[in-house]
């Protein structure tokens, strides 16, 4: 990807106008082929005279609205350039906007095969402003009536809210049943946007799971979003927010679909698509990420072990994550044939009832578990306590402790220790627990996934 941005991207986004792009209907076009702009209410009064403006200037010939639409021929560009539509009559007044792309076609793989479902105007637009060869259906319906005639190889299958159902288990089965990732643009689930007080700007520096190769990039004009939602929790984080994911993907419960990926976008696009390099290319990159899959990821089958509190003092509305895990957990030690059987082990020290003071050094199991605790069956301790100071296998450093890197300093190998004590735990607190058993191939249920939660209030 690079690194730079058009110049012309940088006087546009730099130029006052009347109205924020996030206000204003945005359509994309490509040079010198028709666009019918629909204009709704008294903007789209018959008659009524309009042109697009750029730069300062008029463009081309104005067009009459006719029957609540204007007809322009896309004026030919070499880089992409956002059109303001403007009436005759009123100078002042932007009525949308219309991003127009060069007459070249955007690279993708001829053997990876797009095809979109219900997907919103703008991507339908936006998709053939850039010629990608995206095949549409309205309906998953639609889709299944097709698959027959869908190419092997159909790869990446976008969706849009009049598809994407109410809930994850929907995009999963569609998943599982066409083979095919999924990429979902928008979903009335995943939570409202909501307008935000401030810009969202995003940095190399957000980006991680299949994205994490961009953090050492330096962008000159980073993609800036004037709207966030707030969304469910997910399994990895692709595209980092102030508080939540922007861009994750939502692992299939389903074994059959260990190696699909189901991607979920918050992102509004629209509003930056066509203005700077990087947004273009980003949201590119996005789609091929989506479409490559991850061939050879093993399932969501991995066991872990609660070292402390016992599982039926584990309660939802305290423990939400270690709740939604303990279909995938080993409750009983001597259920525990070999150290390969258990993927990880979880000390949970959070709340008011530590364990007793002999817990550590007191039991022969402790002893055993001692010896499995290493680089591939990982340890990690949730909040302190005194009590930790007991156990002389551990060590503990508490001015080490804070690392962020899964051996902590001072411990043995393979130690994570959090020191986070709050009950329940915060968004961010729960977002990072659940990557980490992710990280583990460790199965949360289909409570996290399958319900969304709002400012920590239902979160899993």
């Amino acid at each position: 990807m690079k690194t730079c941005t058009c110049l012309l991207a940088f006087w546009l986004a730099a130029a006052p106008w009347p109205l924020s792009a996030g206000e204003l209907p945005i359509l994309f076009a490509r040079s010198g082929r028709k666009a019918a702009i629909p204009l709704g209410g008294d903007d789209g009064k018959t008659g009524r005279r309009v042109a697009l403006w750029a730069f300062g200037r008029r463009w081309g010939e104005p067009a009459t609205v006719k029957s609540g639409v204007a007809d322009f021929a896309a004026p030919k560009v070499r880089v992409p350039i956002v059109f303001r539509m403007i009436p005759i009559d009123d100078v002042k007044l932007v009525l949308g906007e219309l991003v127009v792309y060069p007459d070249r076609p955007a690279p993708w793989e001829k053997d990876r095969q797009l095809v979109a479902v219900g997907t919103p105007d703008w991507f339908d637009a936006w998709s053939e402003a850039v010629g990608l060869p995206v095949r549409k259906f309205q309906k998953l319906e639609s889709l299944d009536a097709g698959s027959e005639q869908l190419a092997e190889k159909a790869a990446l299958a976008i969706v849009g809210r009049k598809a994407a159902g109410d809930g994850p288990a929907l995009v999963h089965r569609l998943a599982a049943e066409q083979k095919i990732n999924v990429l979902v643009l928008e979903t009335d689930w995943l939570g409202g946007n909501q307008t935000a007080s401030r810009e969202i700007t995003l940095s190399p520096k957000q980006m991680t799971g299949a994205l994490a190769d961009l953090q050492t990039q330096s962008w000159s004009l980073p993609p800036a979003f004037r709207q966030r939602a707030v969304r469910i929790s997910n399994r990895q984080t692709w595209i980092a927010g102030p508080g939540y994911p922007l861009v994750e993907e939502i692992r299939s419960p389903q074994r059959a679909a260990s190696s699909l990926r189901t991607v979920f976008s918050c992102l509004p696009w629209q509003q930056q698509l066509g203005r700077t390099e990087i947004a273009d290319e980003l949201f590119l990159r996005l789609l091929k990420e989506t479409a490559k899959g991850a061939p050879g990821r093993p399932p969501l089958d991995g066991r872990w072990r609660l070292l402390y509190p016992a599982a039926k003092d584990v309660k939802a509305g305290e423990r939400p994550v270690l709740a939604a895990a303990l279909g995938s957990a080993v409750v009983d030690a001597g259920g525990e044939a070999g150290s390969q059987e258990t993927r990880a082990y979880v000390l949970d020290l959070r709340g008011k009832t530590p364990p007793p003071p002999d817990f550590f050094e007191g039991t022969a199991a402790m002893k055993t578990i001692e010896a499995r605790i290493g680089r591939r069956s990982p340890l990690l301790i949730l909040g302190d306590n005194p009590v930790l100071d007991t156990w002389k296998w551990l060590k503990p450093d508490r001015a080490a402790h804070r690392s962020s890197s899964m051996d902590t300093p001072g411990c043995p190998p393979g130690v994570l220790w959090w020191p986070d004590n709050c009950l329940p735990p915060s968004p961010e607190s729960q977002l990072r627990l659940m990557q980490l058993f992710t990280d583990w191939n460790i199965s949360l249920g289909d409570t996290p996934q399958e319900a969304g939660y709002e400012d920590g209030k239902n979160g899993p």
